[in-house]
This record gives C-alpha cells, sequence and structure tokens, in this order.
C-alpha cells in the first residue's frame, strides 16, 4: 500500500509538473499578440517541433526577407568554400580578387584589408549602416567599385562598425573563386542538402548577388539552418559545414560592445557573421539577426533552435522596439523556459 502511495505521488507530481510546464508555454505565446509585426514562431528542441506558430499575415508558405540574418548564411557558405580549398584563409587580401579597380584614387588601406576583416566589421571603412549609405550605393552602377572606393575612418582590423557593404565584397569574392554565382554555389553546398529548394535573393547591378540583405526563405527553410548549426554542421547525419568553421564562427569577438542593433545594453558581441548573445553573464547564445526582427538562434545547452519572421519593412526609427521586443521574447522569455525544462519531464 506504502509503495502504491508513493507511486501515485510520482504520477501527480509530474502531472503537476506537465501542467505547470504548459501554463508557463501558454503564458509565453500570449506575449506574442502584443507584437503585431511578428508573422512566424518556431521552437525545436531535441529534433521536436514544440512551437510552430504563424500569425499577422505569415504563414508556412510566406517568403520574407531575412535582412541581415542572411550574413550567418553567407558565413555557412564560406566555411564551406574554405574547405573546399576555393580560399586559403580568410587573412587573404580583399584586393587580390578584384584586380580590375586598382587605381590612383584608392585610398592606401585597402590594400590591408582581409577577409577576416569583412567577416569581424573591421573593415575600417568611414561608412554607416543607414539610409543615406544605401541611397548613395544604390546610385552607383557598380557596387563594389563604389565600395572599395569608400573612405577610411581605421586601419583595417581596429574598429568594429557594423555595416552591410562588408558581406557584399564577401559575396562578389565567393562568385570570383568559385566561377559560380553566389546562389549558384550556395545552392550546391548548402540549400539542396538541406532541402531547401527554393530561394528569393536580390542582385546588384553587375549580378552580384546582395551580400547580408535580399535573400528571402520561408520559416522552415530559417529552422533547418538553425539544426544545421545545433548539429555541428550535420544535416540528415551529412557533414555540410564544417564543425571547426561553426565553433569558430560562433565565439565572441568584440567584447560584448553596444552597437547599432544592440545599443540598449552591452550583452551584445559578435564573431564570424553571426551575433552572440549573453545571458545569465556567462551563457552565450549565437543567433542570426536581421532588421525587423527575423532571427535564427541556437542554443546547444538545451539542443533547441528558435526562429522568428517578422515585418522587414520598418523604418530604423522604429525597429529597435520590434529588435527589442522579439529579443525580449527568444532570450529572457524562451531560452528561460529551455533552460528550466530542459531535461526535467
Amino acid at each position: 500500500m506504502v509503495a502504491c502511495d508513493r507511486g501515485q505521488k510520482n504520477r501527480d507530481k509530474s502531472l503537476n509538473q506537465t501542467e505547470i510546464k504548459s501554463k508557463d508555454l501558454s503564458n509565453i505565446l500570449q506575449k506574442t499578440e502584443n507584437m503585431p509585426f511578428l508573422k512566424s514562431l518556431i521552437i525545436v528542441q531535441d529534433g521536436v517541433i514544440i512551437v510552430e506558430e504563424y500569425m499577422n499575415g505569415g504563414g508556412s508558405e510566406l517568403y520574407i526577407d531575412l535582412k541581415s540574418a542572411s550574413k550567418s548564411i553567407l558565413s555557412a557558405v564560406l566555411g564551406i568554400a574554405l574547405q573546399e580549398k576555393y580560399l586559403d584563409s580568410i587573412d587573404q587580401k580583399v584586393m587580390d580578387f578584384f584586380p580590375e579597380y586598382l587605381s590612383d584614387d584608392l585610398d592606401p588601406r585597402v590594400f590591408d584589408l582581409t577577409i577576416r576583416n569583412l567577416i569581424t566589421m573591421k573593415s575600417g571603412f568611414n561608412v554607416k549602416e543607414n539610409a543615406k549609405a544605401y541611397q548613395l550605393l544604390r546610385q552607383s552602377s557598380d557596387w563594389i567599385r563604389h565600395i572599395l572606393h569608400l573612405p577610411f575612418e581605421t586601419n583595417p582590423g581596429r574598429k568594429f562598425n557594423y555595416h552591410s557593404f562588408n558581406t557584399h565584397l564577401l559575396s562578389a569574392i565567393i562568385t570570383k573563386v568559385t566561377s559560380m554565382s553566389t546562389l549558384e554555389y550556395s545552392k550546391q553546398v548548402l540549400f539542396s542538402p538541406l532541402s531547401i529548394d527554393k530561394v528569393l535573393w536580390e542582385k546588384d547591378p553587375k549580378g552580384y548577388y546582395l551580400g547580408g540583405w535580399g535573400m528571402s526563405l520561408k520559416a522552415r527553410d530559417m529552422a533547418n539552418f538553425g539544426l544545421l548549426y545545433l548539429n555541428d554542421g550535420k544535416f540528415k547525419e551529412k557533414q555540410i559545414v564544417p564543425s571547426e568553421w561553426i565553433k569558430q564562427s560562433t565565439i565572441e569577438r568584440t567584447g560584448m560592445i553596444g552597437t547599432y542593433y544592440s545599443r540598449w545594453n552591452k550583452t551584445y558581441g559578435y564573431g564570424y557573421l553571426w551575433w552572440i548573445k549573453r545571458i545569465d553573464g556567462n551563457n552565450d547564445i549565437p543567433f542570426a539577426l536581421g532588421h525587423g526582427g527575423q532571427r535564427i538562434v541556437f542554443m546547444q545547452k538545451v539542443k533547441a533552435v528558435m526562429v522568428t519572421q517578422a515585418d522587414p519593412q520598418v523604418k530604423p526609427s522604429a525597429s529597435y522596439k520590434q529588435h527589442r521586443s522579439v529579443d525580449s521574447l527568444l532570450f529572457d522569455d524562451f531560452a528561460a523556459y529551455l533552460l528550466k525544462y530542459h531535461g526535467t519531464l
């Protein structure tokens, strides 16, 4: 009788824990009702989808511009290109790939610029990530020439300055070394192995695919990419991205500085085209970040991936509110929930 009572109490306790866990999840999801810009939310843990919600006009077949979250995808493509020996190292000089742009009016510091400087956002270019900079870029018929002729604020490698012009140079480099468009090469080595059949991606006037924005995917495609990184570069038991590249890409390298997107606090850092969010003082979580609230997050500690799509056509003056809301939902609420219940039930 005592054993039966103890068994019943354990079952009651387990049931009570399940109810509490379900209620906690429901309370978090209710917060999305006050986020009219949010289009989709996917949470995968231990290979199981625990949340898949579409709202405010979102849907499972909707393609949304990842904006700068595409930089993290470009990082993966770079890692593969390095493994396949299309590139020797990330310390190769950028100008070595663009001999056609050699001229006397270049700032001499451009000859010290390396791929490493591009992917750590330390190019040294004197440009800000704002509408004016993009307006000037779009007025040019040759975006690569425009970027290489930008003035320098500092020597390459000295100062973190986030902007997408760095990654557009990277896209052009990948095109040059592979003799394929960045999209064609990415389909071959990344998208097709991830069962991503369709990618929408914009090009510049010269035909280079935009490095750092203009790529649209479905929410589940984003989740597959997150699972790839969660599983150290493997997808369905096939190694796609080198595991060492993933490790090196997602190490925080900027001292958790405040930046254009993270200036409301100092818990954001940067790796190789991946952001890192620090929670609880010592828990670093890598994530892809895109304007308006596009996110691909992976948490090794709890074997989870989190994805959001949001309205990408938001003015910079209003985007901070969306960024804060999405990051609060993911890092304050869902990350805490996943950490609390991982392995407990």
